[in-house]
């Protein structure tokens, strides 16, 4: 394959009609623009100039050399301007994974509020429980909870805290009662998150920090399953409070067990390292801190976290 950068150089010469001129033009000395042309001409096996002391002249394989040349280094320079425009965030593709709960409920409104402001943007979302491989590249950004281990040799910007919240319909509270300390969870029907730890519910009160082991007749790796079953009158879950939030409002759940706290986790959005991280992908992102921060819409509608924050997010596992 002939060297792109001697194509480009014959192409300037001939332009510009001067070795010096083409040498200023494209930004090298004027011997690499002849010794360009002489490699050229030496690897083709013909003469592509006549050149004087005065004038150069093409020759008539330089004529039909030229014609090809001149398409294909527009054809590159055309490549390069659009591959700067991508980068720069003027239109391409985001590929986003999130979990299915938090996708549904917030990150597809977002997503259409982003898009109103910049059409010739695409998004891509996928809504999975699984966090995305990045480096496979499957995906350009991930936005969901996330643990500190996970997140080693990736970027995470914290968009926002996520407290875990005990709820139960006022169907099942009616006909159990309401749990007063969560030792009487115990005897409750838990409706369990099932990832690591998930049965373990950790709860920090006055009296200190308090572990219960809960148990229940459904298990779940998908918040929304679990919701629905809380509002059905199945039981009492601990769910994220952007799962609950609106469902607290709206009188179709009851927090539970207010007095205590469990650990609270952090909404990230997560892409790999890259210095020259295209800016449409910056913008989004910048887009969500600024949509989720300082206090997230789903916090608003419960009540006041039992424990002061002190200005930074917990990483501890979910209950």
């Amino acid at each position: 394959m002939r060297d792109l950068n001697a194509l480009a150089t014959f192409v300037a010469v001939v332009k510009a009609n001067s070795f010096t001129q083409a040498a200023d033009n494209c930004g090298i000395s004027k011997a690499l623009v002849t010794r360009h042309i002489q490699d050229l001409e030496v690897s083709l096996g013909v003469k592509l100039l006549n050149r004087s002391t005065r004038k150069i002249g093409l020759t008539q394989a330089g004529e039909r050399f030229y014609d090809r040349c001149a398409r294909i280094v527009t054809e590159a320079d055309e490549a390069v301007r659009d591959v700067e425009q991508l980068s720069r965030g003027s239109h391409g593709l985001i590929r986003i994974s999130t979990a299915i709960t938090f996708g549904r409920m917030h990150l597809l409104p977002a997503v259409n509020a982003f898009l109103a402001h910049n059409p010739s943007i695409q998004i891509d979302v996928n809504l999975s429980e699984r966090f995305a491989d990045l480096i496979s590249g499957n995906a350009d950004l991930v936005v969901r909870l996330a643990e500190e281990p996970r997140l080693s040799n990736l970027v995470a910007r914290r968009l926002a805290p996520a407290r875990w919240v005990v709820v139960a319909s006022p169907d099942y509270i009616s006909r159990h009662g309401v749990p007063v300390t969560p030792r009487d969870l115990l005897e409750a029907n838990c409706l369990v998150y099932d990832r690591p730890k998930g049965s373990e519910w950790r709860f920090k009160g006055r009296e200190g920090e308090l572990s219960i082991k809960v148990s229940g007749n459904l298990r779940s790796n998908v918040a929304e399953g679990l919701l629905d079953a809380a509002m059905a009158g199945l039981g009492i879950a601990a769910l994220p409070s952007f799962a609950v939030g609106p469902h607290v409002a709206s009188g179709q759940l009851v927090e539970l067990l207010t007095d205590y706290a469990l650990p609270e986790s952090t909404l990230y959005a997560v892409f790999l390292p890259d210095r020259r991280l295209p800016e449409r992908i910056r913008t989004f992102v910048q887009f969500l801190a600024e949509r989720f921060s300082p206090e997230p819409s789903w916090d608003r509608q419960l009540s006041p976290a039992v424990l002061p924050r002190n200005g930074r997010s917990s990483k501890a596992e979910s209950p």
